[in-house]
């Protein structure tokens, strides 16, 4: 059996750019391990952070041989592993409570046993997530903050070892990257950010030909994902539920209205990242839901 493949975070952009040379090419189904740095760098204190010049460090990009703009790829997250240590750092103008907290205040923690150990002795299970996954859309487009058809910053929390996401192709090669691995996160990142690490993760990508999606779409194993993103959170929340009407009417053969019904029964929409230019959402349903969908169906 061949070795896998393994690229570095030597290896990393701050900016999906269509002309940039590829890093590693990799086959459809062949499993590459992703080192990632965490996205402050490093850099554990306030002031040095804000100075910092470049945020948002993703590891690419990835070419993926046979992926053609129209295609789609699926990304699975065979593992997540954090290094080192991790940190969360609340930072002027950001999270909920910027005018009443308005920073900063950084906090490092260390990873031991599973755990994700705060100064306080909290201890924290790890579940360490991708937070930038993309493929290169046809503009430059930065890998912080920013997000879109083709996935970016979404900052998914379910995104673990065991998952998949699937991101639509604009570029020969798909020209993948990711980056900004979180130990811990959640919805909304309200303070600001996630514990944010570096980490070895290993994926698989494979090439699905001529399966073109609007954007991105993610299993895990109670649910399918849509997402969406917008300036407007009320806008992206009401695309990413549209977006999951429109996958049960035209791939699972429902009537509009039962479709709409189902989502509001058997589906959750929910926020990743708010206060920030882009807002990243999500809409799930239950894969128990549409596996009866699919008999009925079939039957």
């Amino acid at each position: 059996m061949s070795q896998i493949k393994k690229i570095t975070h030597a290896d990393r952009i701050y900016t999906l750019d269509p002309q940039k040379k590829p890093a590693i090419y990799i086959d459809s189904g062949e499993e590459l391990w992703v080192d990632t740095i965490d996205a402050f760098e490093g850099i554990r204190e306030p002031e040095p952070l804000l100075a910092l010049k470049n945020n948002g460090a993703a590891t690419g990009p990835i070419y993926i041989n046979g992926a053609e703009p129209g295609d789609s790829i699926q990304i699975d997250f065979i593992s997540i592993t954090p290094k080192g240590n991790g940190s969360h750092m609340i930072l002027p103008k950001r999270g909920f409570l910027m005018d009443e907290m308005p920073g900063p205040y950084p906090t490092t923690v260390t990873f031991k046993d599973g755990f994700a150990v705060l100064p306080s002795g909290i201890q924290l299970p790890l579940a360490p997530s991708m937070g930038v996954v993309a493929t290169t859309p046809l503009y430059s487009q930065l890998t912080a903050s920013d997000s879109g058809a083709y996935g970016g910053d979404i900052d998914m929390k379910e995104l673990v070892a065991g998952t998949s996401l699937i991101l639509p192709v604009f570029v020969p090669g798909a020209l993948l990257a990711m980056g900004d691995c979180h130990a811990i996160v959640g919805d909304g990142a309200v303070a600001g950010t996630g514990i944010e690490c570096s980490s070895d993760t290993l994926i698989r990508v494979t090439v699905h030909k001529g399966k073109t999606i609007p954007g991105p779409r993610a299993i895990t194993q109670d649910h399918f994902w849509t997402l969406s993103y917008g300036e407007d959170l009320h806008k992206a929340m009401s695309q990413s539920v549209r977006n999951m009407v429109d996958f049960l009417v035209k791939e699972k053969g429902m009537q509009p209205y039962d479709a709409y019904t189902l989502t509001s029964l058997a589906g959750d929409s929910r926020i990743n990242r708010t206060f920030r230019k882009i807002n990243a959402v999500k809409m799930r349903i239950s894969r128990h839901a549409l596996d009866q969908v699919d008999k009925l169906r079939t039957g």
